[in-house]
């Protein structure tokens, strides 16, 4: 069960914002192509699903530290400095973030599943 827990139960705030955030690609998507047309709704499903895959992908990229170079440059402009060096920030907040959840798996979760359902609604339709 720790498995389970640890990578997808997490905060319904997120799985929520994650759907507010397909349901408006998916709008948008369909408003500017119509909404007649069995392709449009694959279209958008596709699109509006790998947006938000991605979106969880790059917060997993934040997660593992591709951006602690950014931020403890930020954090060196400032007077009194926590950090001595890059290697002692970057190793601090590894330690936070493997304390804390999986904040980009519920993104990576909704992302696969709305373009799982752009592909049944482009396998039941006939184009």
């Amino acid at each position: 069960m720790g498995f389970l827990r640890r990578f997808f139960l997490h905060s319904p705030k997120r799985y929520v914002s994650g759907l507010l955030l397909a349901t408006a690609l998916i709008l948008l998507a369909l408003y500017f192509r119509g909404f007649d047309r069995a392709f449009y709704y694959y279209d958008a499903f596709t699109l509006s699903g790998a947006a938000v895959f991605l979106i969880g992908l790059l917060q997993l990229v934040t997660y593992l530290g591709a951006f602690d170079t950014f931020g403890y440059a930020f954090s060196s402009f400032s007077d009194n400095r926590k950090y001595d060096s890059l290697y002692e920030y970057s190793s601090r907040k590894w330690e936070k973030r493997s304390r804390g959840e999986l904040v980009f798996m519920p993104y990576i979760v909704v992302g696969v599943l709305v373009v799982l359902v752009g592909f049944v609604i482009r396998l039941l339709s006939d184009f």
